[in-house]
């Protein structure tokens, strides 16, 4: 069954491009990655420097497997420094996708984003 993951940020400097690049940096590392379907940063509207990482998963045993071999090479992601630990909960959450519909986005035919290869 698919999965979505969802990692908070936060910038403590605002919407600055410092976490931006660092989402670039880290997308490609993600390049490639076994089971990641897509990937993408996601910014609060009111520009307070929260941001959210989406990334959908093909299921649930590929991110576990990617998350232990991040966890065994010592969470290397340049994105890590931004980790929004004050939140409630944990600074992530994985969902598992009960149904998804995802229908052209617009004339062009254009499909959900997080349905095409990372990278």
């Amino acid at each position: 069954m698919p999965v979505r993951v969802v990692v908070h940020y936060r910038d403590p400097d605002g919407p600055t491009e410092t976490l931006a690049a660092a989402y670039r940096r880290a997308a490609r590392d993600l390049a490639g990655t076994p089971g990641l379907l897509g990937h993408e940063l996601l910014g609060a509207i009111d520009g307070d420097g929260r941001f959210a990482l989406l990334m959908a998963w093909r299921d649930l045993a590929s991110y576990r497997a990617w998350e232990r071999r991040l966890r065994a090479a010592g969470h290397p992601s340049p994105l890590r420094k931004f980790q929004d630990r004050t939140r409630p909960g944990g600074h992530y959450e994985v969902y598992v996708v009960h149904d998804a519909d995802y229908p052209a986005a617009d004339a062009a035919g254009a499909a959900d984003p997080l349905s095409q290869p990372s990278g």
